[in-house]
């Protein structure tokens, strides 16, 4: 029995959960840790990424069919377009502590929209501001998580 390309990469994802989860059981806990806890937030990643594993893995299993597409290779194009994402996420990531959060996220959220497919405008513009003041509010307000002010 061949395994398919998603029930491979569901195991793979699987396997990284459980190193991940078994890092973040090794956080040491503060006297001045709140109550979710320094590793909190990694053991939650962990469980979303094998949840997420699963469902690839029910994927490859039960759920898919081999079709004559699953033999082929990706066009060159695909790639093109999943490294550009990759080069907005790695500007997003060398910009934010200089231009600020909120800034970087609304050129995120702008940028990969308009790469999606939006048509840039009113309503591209409104989108990034309206997204970034959200994310802005969420984790700077609702949850306390201090963010990169930058040139602000």
């Amino acid at each position: 029995m061949t395994l398919s390309k998603d029930a491979v990469l569901g195991l793979i994802a699987l396997a990284l959960a459980g190193a991940y989860y078994a890092g973040a059981t090794q956080i040491q806990a503060s006297l001045l840790s709140d109550a979710v806890g320094a590793d909190g937030v990694p053991r939650v990643l962990a469980w979303g990424m094998a949840a997420v594993g699963a469902g690839l893995l029910l994927r490859g299993l039960v759920w898919r069919r081999k079709t004559e597409e699953d033999d082929e290779t990706l066009p060159l194009r695909h790639h093109v377009r999943a490294l550009a994402l990759l080069g907005m996420l790695i500007a997003y990531l060398v910009l934010t502590p200089v231009l600020g959060y909120p800034v970087t996220v609304a050129l995120l959220l702008g940028s990969v929209s308009w790469f999606a497919g939006a048509r840039p405008g009113t309503a591209l513009a409104a989108t990034a501001l309206l997204g970034a003041g959200f994310f802005w509010v969420m984790f700077t307000w609702a949850l306390g998580i201090p963010m990169p002010a930058g040139f602000f």
